[in-house]
């Protein structure tokens, strides 16, 4: 169904009395997504305890994926993480994504070149942070269906944003924000539709989401090894509506507010991830958001 439809998106293009009915599908990151995407990217480069220089990957790109993540010695649970993403992009889950590897600027001041990866932190124990930015849009997906006849009652409604997230096995939930959806359809159905056509309400979900694992440096009785310690994530979404007009085409609607939201130990990793070493470590992570009661997978 969902191929079904992202075609018919893909093929919609309407226009009634100068208006505009377009596709949502988009092969790259929007004029939004790119904001959120280089406020983010700011923020990780200002608070890392390293110098960092940013790596892009192209999701689509098995082979370079890998390159990257042997080149830059990225550790396997970091590794796992940019694989899984670029598993969803290329069988078609996601519609769109970019990856960003954050990595230890060179110092060119030292002879030949050089990197620090590790800081000193909680406790006085050395650590590493692996981060990576993943932008992300989903397939449509169907929120809500009526008829022309009965739209003016469907506008009256608000629609609710939450976000489902875990602390090692334990879930908790969020509540984003709620919508009017007479804020979201500014534009008039055409009167030409028939009072019984079908109306569908789709959406396409955007995510800008930045993932950081948190290493501790110890010894295995024979060398020092970096052991997992703590993943947690920060990030924005929005959602992007359009309505499906049986028989006409496709209406391009507002976009919901971009809502950031940042986990309670994103910036606690080296803290967190000396408590939780021995046991294997913890992930902190967004589970799935619903909008209007649809869910929507976190990447």
């Amino acid at each position: 169904m969902k191929k079904i439809l992202s075609i018919i998106f893909a093929c919609s293009f309407f226009v009634y009395s100068g208006i505009s009915y377009a596709s949502p599908v988009s092969n790259g990151v929007d004029t939004k997504q790119l904001q959120e995407k280089v406020k983010l990217e700011q923020s990780i480069m200002s608070e890392s305890k390293i110098p960092l220089q940013k790596v892009t990957i192209d999701p689509n790109n098995s082979a370079e994926v890998e390159l990257t993540i042997n080149d830059y010695d990225v550790l396997p649970e970091t590794a796992n993480d940019i694989r899984e993403f670029a598993g969803k992009v290329q069988n078609g889950e996601l519609a769109s994504g970019e990856i960003s590897l954050f990595v230890p600027a060179v110092s060119l001041s030292a002879v030949g070149g050089s990197t620090t990866r590790e800081y000193v932190g909680y406790k006085n124990k050395l650590y590493r942070e692996e981060v990576v930015v993943y932008v992300s849009s989903s397939n449509p997906s169907e929120i809500g269906k009526t008829t022309k006849e009965k739209w003016a009652d469907y506008v009256k409604k608000i629609i609710t944003g939450t976000v489902n997230y875990y602390i090692d096995k334990a879930l908790d939930s969020y509540t984003l924000d709620s919508w009017s959806m007479s804020k979201i359809f500014l534009t008039a159905i055409p009167t030409q539709v028939p009072a019984t056509s079908d109306i569908t309400h789709f959406a396409v979900f955007n995510q800008t989401v930045a993932k950081k694992n948190t290493y501790i440096q110890i010894n295995d009785g024979i060398k020092n090894v970096w052991a997992f310690g703590y993943a947690s994530e920060s990030g924005s979404v929005y959602w992007q509506n359009y309505r499906l007009v049986q028989g006409y085409g496709l209406i391009n609607d507002q976009d919901t507010p971009v809502v950031s939201k940042t986990l309670p130990n994103y910036n606690k990793g080296d803290e967190k991830a000396w408590q939780w070493y021995v046991q294997g470590g913890v992930t902190e992570r967004f589970s799935n958001y619903k909008y209007g009661g649809v869910v929507f997978n976190a990447i």
